[in-house]
């Protein structure tokens, strides 16, 4: 029977991405994932986040900041599935994070969900949803799309079966064109100091100003 602690450690050598902590509470200051819908919480932190990117825009620090989110949920996800055959839990009052330069994740006790769809009723639809009045729902649901492809790509062909299962799910079915790989909506990173656009990104070079943004 798989140990979801050594699961952990065993996968957090892939990438930061990959990495949650497990034991005793580290020093710092560290919340249940579920805080991070309060608005006054998530605020602070996509403040933060704009300083460190340079950006006056606060939906763009928040996309890049839900887009990092995502990764390290998704991260896990896949590679506790590869490891193991099991996928660990990523509860909301479970998973802890701390700000600290960026987000870094704890879990006191892992422990074995039953199913990698549970990330998405769980933490990511909450979380949407709640932020959906800083950042377009349809934006962040191609962020959780792509940064699910990109965690897979980390891992390797192990993981593609996983990553098409998922993409099937209602909330992430429309959110990349298969045919081609490249989502329907626009991270805005372009729209960062220096930025540019994604491998994945529906638009092909930065638009104008004027042009009418994808969200």
């Amino acid at each position: 029977m798989p140990d979801a602690a050594a699961v952990l450690a065993r996968i957090a050598a892939l990438s930061p991405y990959f990495s949650v902590s497990t034991g005793p509470v580290p020093d710092g200051l560290w919340r249940p994932t579920s805080a991070l819908r309060d608005s006054m919480i998530r605020d602070t932190l996509v403040s933060d986040t704009a300083q460190r990117m340079g950006t006056g825009e606060m939906r763009v620090a928040a996309s890049t900041l839900f887009f990092g989110y995502a990764a390290r949920m998704w991260s896990v996800v896949l590679g506790s599935v590869v490891d193991s055959g099991r996928c660990v839990r990523l509860a909301p009052d479970a998973l802890l994070w701390c700000n600290d330069g960026g987000l870094r994740l704890h879990i006191v006790d892992p422990e074995f969900g039953s199913a990698t769809s549970e990330i998405l009723d769980d933490q990511l639809e909450p979380l949407i949803d709640a932020w959906s009045d800083i950042v377009a729902p349809g934006l962040m649901w191609g962020n959780s799309a792509s940064a699910l492809i990109g965690a897979g790509r980390v891992i390797g062909d192990a993981a593609q079966a996983h990553i098409d299962t998922l993409l099937g799910d209602p909330p992430l079915v429309g959110a990349i064109v298969r045919s081609t790989g490249r989502r329907r909506s626009c991270c805005l990173y372009y729209r960062v100091p220096g930025g540019g656009v994604c491998g994945d990104c529906v638009f092909a070079s930065p638009p104008k100003a004027s042009s009418k943004e994808i969200l």
